[in-house]
């Protein structure tokens, strides 16, 4: 029988992008399930993709709409990220135009519909803003939608009758091979982009408690750090950005102990994967969370993971994992078990 054939067309950035598409066409084809092809795939983007404004340059215009259409015309489903622009949007209408009996989904792994005031992206999501009308639009004419948490099937109910919840996955195939570096003393960890300065507030009372307890301790912040916690003996930023092909390595390379999830609980952050402790748990780290959305769903408090419900859970769940080395590998084996 032939096998499915799959086109996937990525406008985010490779980091969103590989989990939420290139992550699985890998998987498709090791499975032998499905001939997949990410249109324009790029490992190194840290923005949104570029196509989605260069197709409307006269220059690319006829190049890239001919491309898009050939692997279309062979392909039984086509998967689209969010699109940020009236041209692109355009595009993924006359596809369904062109090829009316090939299905259309679109892939969405935020609640685009409350994006919070801090967040960097909330004057394009705002009411009003010029992505949310676009992407709502997006979602309402596309034959399916594919999501990351069953949050976010219910978030988007309304605009679409057929929706599937894909929750992220480790491939061990990748995150296996990672050569773990141990760092002296207990590097506590977390990862992220630029739209966590709320949620990492959480931590503003926790850090100082937490470095007074116990002078073995060290904070690492991978990819950023808000204000409030720059210049603190002791807390670090490591500013490198990895291509998403070496960001296992790189995470492995900074030699944590325990990685950190805060999470403030409002309707935008429950919609959120969890992603931070699938990546800790890969690497047989645990994981200290907020008791907040997907996080509170997936982690067993206690046996693979920690819940908090505030700071002063927080400082007690890390003080407990710096002191006890031991229970640092129950958790983080019972984690890795867990994610495989």
């Amino acid at each position: 029988m032939a096998k499915l054939k799959v086109l996937m067309i990525q406008t985010s950035n490779s980091g969103v992008a590989y989990w939420r598409l290139y992550n699985f066409w890998k998987a498709m084809h090791r499975r032998h399930l499905a001939d997949c092809r990410v249109l324009w795939w790029q490992k190194d983007l840290k923005d949104v993709h570029h196509w989605q404004t260069e197709i409307a340059d006269p220059m690319y215009m006829a190049r890239m709409t001919a491309e898009m259409n050939a692997y279309a015309r062979e392909s039984d489903v086509v998967v689209f990220q969010s699109l940020h622009t009236e041209i692109a949007l355009s595009a993924l209408y006359a596809l369904k135009d062109a090829f009316p009996r090939i299905p259309i989904a679109s892939e969405s792994d935020d609640d685009i519909t409350d994006t919070p005031n801090y967040n960097p992206a909330f004057m394009g999501y705002r009411p009003g803003g010029m992505f949310l009308g676009r992407q709502l639009a997006q979602f309402k004419h596309s034959d399916a939608m594919i999501v990351s948490t069953p949050y976010l099937r219910e978030v988007y109910e309304d605009y679409n009758p057929h929706i599937y919840a894909i929750p992220n996955s480790i491939d061990n195939e990748v995150w296996g091979k990672v050569k773990k570096r141990g760092k002296p003393g207990v590097r506590i960890g977390w990862a992220g982009g630029a739209s966590h300065d709320d949620d990492l507030r959480i931590l503003e009372p926790v850090i100082p408690e937490i470095l007074s307890r116990h002078p073995e301790a060290t904070f690492v912040f991978i990819h950023g750090i808000p204000q409030f916690l720059k210049n603190i003996e002791r807390v670090e930023c490591v500013k490198k950005f990895a291509r998403i092909d070496k960001y296992p390595q790189h995470i492995a390379d900074q030699g944590i102990d325990i990685g950190l999830a805060p999470l403030l609980d409002n309707k935008f952050n429950r919609a959120k994967s969890n992603l931070r402790f699938l990546e800790m748990a890969a690497l047989g780290i645990p994981t200290v969370a907020s008791k907040v959305g997907h996080f509170a769903q997936t982690i067993s408090d206690g046996i693979d993971g920690l819940l908090c419900e505030g700071p002063d859970d927080f400082t007690r769940n890390i003080s407990r994992l710096v002191t006890d080395r031991t229970l640092r590998k129950e958790i983080g084996n019972a984690a890795h078990r867990r994610v495989l």
